[in-house]
């Protein structure tokens, strides 16, 4: 893909050069770097979409062909292998990425958000919260640095203030488009998360309420989407203290996606929901 858009430049330059049909062939030229750049975008969505689905072993093939086109490669393997469940392997295909050559966090980008997420998904949440509380401080183009602050502070069962203070300023400075399907399963997402901080803040009323908005949203996502918004409510009723309710949120995750990230979130709370059961 590479050499094909070296070859376009190659033929603008000689056309340029001699003159010959000049702005007919600059038009072609142009025509045909639009429609390649089309046929990556959806090349790419569909990549997405593959993950999204739970077919991450066919997405990260598809991602090793295109690995050398911008975009393909590491910084999409990480959040693919992520979402599979294999932290480790994610973390160390965007650490090269993440930090500079020093060893300094690029704290813009999105590589480190991927690391973050796959530390705390790992249980290596104080080493996450320090890169993410880094984050947040400086200016950012998106919420996702405090979402993930956010989550991480639930996880560790502290400052729950702090966390609905920072889902309430992702969602109000960074409004989410929902236009795309993968869009929406963000919005979801989110909006199951901010019902998790508040019940950590023992506003049970509008946990509930925020949670039946996430259901809502949710209807058309993919199986694995929708196990996503099912782990954020088993937390929020693992939360609440709604054992019941939470356990069949948890296991409602396993049975839309037996494998990848929220299944192994779902058996990791499972476990953690039985010992306070027991408590």
């Amino acid at each position: 893909m590479s050499e094909m858009l070296a070859n376009f430049s190659a033929i603008g330059t000689v056309v340029v050069q001699t003159g010959e049909s000049h702005w007919e062939w600059i038009s072609l030229v142009f025509v045909a770097m639009m429609v390649l750049a089309f046929a990556l975008a959806r090349l790419k969505r569909w990549v997405i979409q593959l993950m999204s689905q739970g077919k991450y072993e066919k997405a990260l093939q598809m991602n090793g062909l295109l690995s050398k086109i911008p975009g393909y490669g590491p910084s999409l393997a990480g959040p693919i292998l992520f979402s599979a469940g294999r932290y480790p392997e994610a973390r160390a295909a965007v650490k090269p990425l993440a930090f500079d050559e020093t060893g300094k966090p690029r704290l813009t980008s999105m590589e480190l958000y991927t690391y973050t997420l796959a530390l705390t998904n790992e249980g290596l949440k104080a080493e996450a919260q320090e890169l993410l509380d880094a984050a947040v401080r400086v200016p950012q183009a998106t919420g996702s640095f405090h979402v993930a602050l956010a989550t991480c502070l639930l996880d560790q069962r502290k400052e729950p203030e702090r966390a609905r203070e920072l889902m309430e300023q992702a969602m109000t400075n960074w409004p989410e488009s929902v236009s795309t399907l993968l869009q929406q399963a963000d919005h979801s997402k989110r909006l199951a998360r901010y019902a998790w901080t508040l019940a950590a803040c023992g506003r049970r009323k509008e946990a509930e309420a925020k949670l039946e908005e996430a259901f809502a949203t949710a209807a058309p996502l993919s199986d694995t989407d929708r196990a996503g918004v099912q782990y954020f409510a088993g937390e929020t009723w693992r939360t609440l203290g709604e054992w019941r309710k939470a356990r069949a949120a948890l296991d409602e995750v396993l049975v839309l996606s037996p494998t990848g990230s929220a299944a192994t979130g779902a058996q990791n709370a499972l476990v953690k929901l039985r010992q306070e059961a027991q408590a």
